[in-house]
This record gives structure tokens, sequence and C-alpha cells, in this order.
């Protein structure tokens, strides 16, 4: 029999936000027109050295570069907050859903299971781990897709300039990957520590608080 292909955790991910995905491509889109407007005053101060040294006398030329940045300055912070702004509301509301889902589904569980199961389970599976998708879904998803515009954009145009300095300055690119991957080889073995550890810390508060609640009653 073949097997079904599983699913990856990004299309996962895109799934339980798919009522929403509007609200996504529009905050990525206002993130990239940021993350544009965020290298315009590199640009200006660029063009501005270069008068000073070729010797430009103009004054309102330089006028002009120095308005032009700060209204790169201004796009930036406009069209960062209008991303984030949109971001967060769609992630808001996709975590809403979700916690709507699982306690539609708690409502099926057998009752059996549900008094086996310590209610600190079920706290940090609907409060705690849905809520830590909160970041990925408002952050990751318009601003890493944003910044990736950053570095490509500076490639570009090193190679423009000197496709020898672009390489050059690849180098520690690839240096930093290789460090940052070393780093990473015992990660998700302390991380599910972690993991385990903070699940085993919700379930003992959980149980303590309506322990209390008993010995008060009693």
């Amino acid at each position: 029999m073949k097997e079904e292909k599983k699913a990856s955790p990004i299309s996962v991910l895109l799934g339980w936000g798919k009522p929403y995905h509007g609200k996504f491509i529009g905050s990525v889109v206002l993130a990239v027109l940021g993350v544009a407007c965020q290298m315009v005053p590199y640009f200006c101060v660029a063009h501005i050295v270069t008068m000073m040294l070729d010797g430009e006398q103009d004054f309102s030329r330089y006028v002009t570069g120095c308005m032009a940045a700060l209204c790169g300055y201004l796009g930036k912070v406009l069209f960062s907050s209008l991303s984030t702004t949109v971001s967060h509301t769609a992630a808001y509301y996709t975590l809403r859903d979700i916690r709507g889902r699982l306690t539609g589904k708690l409502a099926r569980v057998p009752m059996g299971t549900i008094l086996d199961t310590p209610s600190g389970q079920y706290k940090t599976t609907i409060v705690d781990r849905v809520e830590g998708m909160e970041s990925t879904f408002a952050h990751l998803i318009p601003e890493m897709t944003a910044n990736i515009l950053v570095p490509v954009v500076i490639v570009v145009y090193l190679f423009i300039m000197d496709w020898r300095m672009a390489l050059l300055s690849l180098v520690t690119l690839v240096v930093g990957l290789a460090v940052m991957s070393v780093g990473m080889m015992s990660y998700p073995k302390k991380w599910e520590g972690a993991v385990k550890a903070g699940k085993d810390m919700a379930n003992a508060i959980v149980e303590y608080i309506g322990g209390i609640e008993v010995v008060n009653e009693s």
C-alpha cells in the first residue's frame, strides 16, 4: 500500500492560516516596501559622498539627497508599521480559529481520556503552544520574506560595482553558516528537553493551583 506523503510544517501552518492568506500576503508586500525604503538612505548617503568627492558646489542637490533619505526612512517606518498591524491581525484570527478547533475536538474526546490526562497538559497545548505560533505568523512570515530582500539587493549591487568584492563578501556568509551548523548540532536534543521541562512544570503548576482550591474549600 502506498504511503501518504507527510505534509511539511510550512504547509501545515499555511493551511491553518488559509482564510487569512490575503492579509498575510498584504503584510509581506508592505514589509518588502518597508525594506526597500530602508535601503534608500544608504544610497542617498553614497550619492552625497560621491558629490562631495566630485566637488559639487550646488547646495540644493545635497538638500535633495537629504530629503530623499528622510522620505525613505519615513516610508520604512510607515510600511513596517502597517505590515506589523496587518500580520498581527491575521495571526490572532488564526490563533483564535486553532483554539476553536482544539476545544471542539476536546468536546469529542472520551471522558476517561480527559480524566487520565493532566489538566496542565491541556493548558500547555491550548494556551502556551498555540500562543507560541504567534511569532511565526505575525513576524516570521512577513519579516523573514522581506529581509531576504536586503542581502539580495546588496549582493547584486556589489556584483554591479565589482564582482571580486562581491565574491569576497560571500566568503563570510559561508563561514558563518558553517559555524552556525556546528552550533546547531545539539539543538534538537536540548530543545526536546526544554519542551519536556516546560510541559512538566505547567502540569505541576495547574495541579498545585487546583489542589489549593480544594484545600481552601475543605
